[in-house]
């Protein structure tokens, strides 16, 4: 019988779902692991359901957390328009200027907004348009600046306007701009009000959305994602650009959002390893000082006891370094990267025996020396490819050799 606080959590859980669209599931569950017993690889396995409840009850209050009527009230009113009688300036004056003093923002202050921002384009960086397209400078309606660190941009259209692709991939070039380098982009026509995560491109879907006659009920989401407090909450290492992309869309230091390996054969044929699908949780590629591509990620596997044996191992964690300095984005010349790392499992200690998948101790002290290859390209953000590993214990002169696939996703 399912109980009242696993029926609560269930309810929060689906609350969480459409209050956060673009969060994956597995992901919205980590994090509330990670909320409720720390960042820890533990803590999805550790964490009391009546944990877990009080991290999605204060999660989703904060995500949906407004101010009182009455201040919003004083700062813009909600009231019916029609558009079909608005120009974009009376959408700019009626409801965009409003909305941003609503959120916060102020020109001049530390939450400031630029107007009218004059902005030059290389012809190589305007990509998404035609090589025909003579566009080399844009002006972006609103620049909204936190602190003077993170940015994200409004778009304004007159009310008769479109907001289709030709309008999105516009306010995506002036987000995406070396000198601006915005963390969302936003579109209006006064009609509809759409909000688009820069790093995921101008072709994803957006990640608010609602028409004007929604917006005021909307508030409590959309300063949970636009606010200064959010956007600083929410990114709170964003830094200046300032070198060569790592690859295709991409900037010259990348995140490793998300992403998956999966175990498809090995040397000894360990059934449970086959098939095995192992999370990345997080990680990054940049260049090092001789400008190379270095990787460095972390990984969880859905077994606690296999979990541990990574971390002994120090599979846990993965380095890997390439000769390129770019991640290649033709498939008849993928990218290679390769790592090496040695470990000591000490004698006596609990390890998983992965013939009998029971821990035992070892009998003596191990010496592990693990060998990696991946080969992959970039398409779309998402790098992609097969690998091999090779896990030998030099004191037991044991080899088990790995393959499989893996997937991960750049921003």
């Amino acid at each position: 019988m399912t109980t009242p606080v696993r029926q609560e959590i269930l309810h929060r859980l689906e609350a969480l779902s459409k209050c956060c669209p673009e969060v994956r599931f597995g992901q919205l569950v980590a994090n509330l692991s990670y909320l409720a017993k720390g960042p820890t690889n533990e803590a999805i396995w550790d964490v009391e359901d009546e944990e877990f409840l009080a991290a999605a009850r204060k999660h989703l209050a904060e995500r949906l957390g407004k101010q009182s009527s009455a201040t919003e009230s004083a700062l813009m009113e909600f009231r019916p328009y029609d558009f079909d009688y608005l120009n974009e300036t009376d959408i700019r004056e009626e409801i965009v200027s409003p909305l941003l003093r609503l959120l916060n923002y102020r020109s001049g202050t530390e939450n400031n907004i630029i107007r009218e921002q004059s902005l030059n384009y290389p012809c190589a960086f305007l990509g998404r348009k035609k090589r025909t397209d003579p566009l080399l400078r844009g002006r972006a309606d609103y620049i909204c600046e936190v602190r003077n660190k993170v940015r994200w941009v409004i778009e304004a259209k007159a009310p008769d306007a479109s907001l289709d692709m030709d309008a999105i991939e516009q306010a995506w070039t002036y987000a995406n701009h070396p000198e601006i380098r915005a963390v969302y982009f936003c579109l209006t026509n006064g009609r509809e009000f759409i909000v688009f995560q820069t790093n995921h491109g101008p072709e994803a879907p957006p990640i608010f959305q609602c028409r004007y006659e929604k917006l005021e009920e909307s508030l409590g989401i959309l300063r949970n994602l636009l606010g200064p407090e959010s956007i600083m909450r929410d990114h709170p290492t964003h830094e200046v650009e300032v070198g060569e992309p790592i690859g295709l869309g991409l900037r010259s230091i990348v995140r490793i959002t998300n992403g998956s390996i999966t175990y498809e054969s090995n040397t000894l044929g360990i059934r449970p390893l086959i098939g095995l699908t192992t999370s990345v949780t997080e990680g990054a590629v940049e260049r090092n000082a001789y400008g190379q591509l270095e990787a460095y990620l972390e990984t969880l596997v859905p077994f606690q006891s296999l979990q541990k044996l990574n971390q002994k191992l120090g599979l846990h964690t993965i380095q890997v370094t390439s000769e390129d300095g770019v991640i290649s984005s033709d498939a008849s010349k993928p990218t290679i990267f390769s790592g090496e790392s040695k470990h000591i499992l000490p004698q006596g200690e609990m390890a998983l025996n992965l013939n009998s998948w029971s821990e035992a101790p070892l009998p003596m002290n191990i010496l592990v020396c693990t060998k990696t290859i991946a080969s992959g390209v970039l398409s779309d953000h998402v790098f992609c490819g097969h690998f091999q590993a090779i896990l030998n214990y030099m004191t037991t002169g044991l080899n088990i050799g790995l393959k499989g696939t893996f997937r991960m996703h750049l921003a």
